[in-house]
């Protein structure tokens, strides 16, 4: 396999890996606020939705895995505005808890 193909393979796979992990993050997210308890996987919350939108970023790079790049990069985007607003809106329900 040539080292070009190669290259294009790793960076395709990078943007299914962030989106996958975008997917994966936002149903863990879904799962915690439905059910009421605090899951265990929530402690590295954070780091799954950085490490999907920097593959989101170096995806981005490739023509070919460029809208996966953006849809990882978006679902994080996503995640990060949705908990932002929903701290924001519990600030100001109960300002000192």
């Amino acid at each position: 396999m040539e080292l070009g193909a190669l290259k294009n393979t790793l960076i395709q796979g990078m943007g299914w890996l962030s989106v996958v992990i975008g997917l994966v993050s936002l149903a863990i997210l879904n799962i915690s606020l439905l059910s009421g308890y605090n899951l265990q996987i929530e402690n590295k919350f954070s780091s799954w939705v950085f490490i999907s939108s920097i593959l989101g970023v170096i995806s981005l790079i490739n023509k070919k895995s460029r809208s996966l790049g953006l849809w990882g990069l978006g679902i994080s985007i996503f995640i990060g505005v949705f908990v932002m607003t929903i701290f924001v809106l519990g600030w100001t329900i109960v300002p000192f808890p």
